[in-house]
C-alpha cells in the first residue's frame, strides 16, 4: 500500500543540510527496505508548514512497526521536528472503500451527532 510521509525539519536539521549538504532518500529508503517497504519518491519543499514529503510503499502489516521507527530513530535524531505519515490509495483502489462508506450510509451504520 503507498503512503505518504510528511513533516518539519528542526532548526538543528536545516543547519546540518547547509554544513553538509547531502541527498537524504539513500538512507530513508534503506530504512524502509529494513521493513520490506520501498521508497517511491522524496522531495523536499521547506515552505514552513512541511517541509518534506515521502511517498512509500509499505507492507499494512508493517505501517505501525514503521510509525514508531519515524519517532524514535528519525525524530529522535534531532533533524526532523515532526513526521506523519497516511494511507494514500489510488483513485481506482479508493472506489471499494467508496462504496463500502455507501452500503454503511445506507444502512445507518453512522449518525452525525446533530441528528436524532
Amino acid at each position: 500500500m503507498l503512503w505518504v510521509s510528511y513533516g518539519k525539519v528542526s532548526q538543528e536539521g536545516i543547519k546540518g543540510m547547509v554544513a553538509n549538504p547531502q541527498n537524504r532518500a539513500e538512507p530513508v529508503a534503506k530504512l524502509l527496505e529494513a521493513y520490506g517497504g520501498k521508497l517511491i519518491s522524496y522531495h523536499i519543499m521547506l515552505n514552513g508548514d512541511i517541509d518534506f514529503f515521502i511517498v512509500s510503499d509499505i507492507p499494512d502489516d508493517k505501517i505501525a512497526d514503521v510509525a514508531i521507527v519515524n519517532a524514535m530513530l528519525v525524530r529522535g535524531s534531532g533533524a526532523i521536528d515532526s513526521i506523519t505519515t497516511v494511507p494514500a490509495l489510488r483513485a481506482e483502489d479508493a472506489v471499494p472503500q467508496m462504496q463500502k462508506a455507501q452500503q454503511m450510509a445506507s444502512a445507518m451504520a453512522y449518525k452525525a451527532p446533530t441528528q436524532s
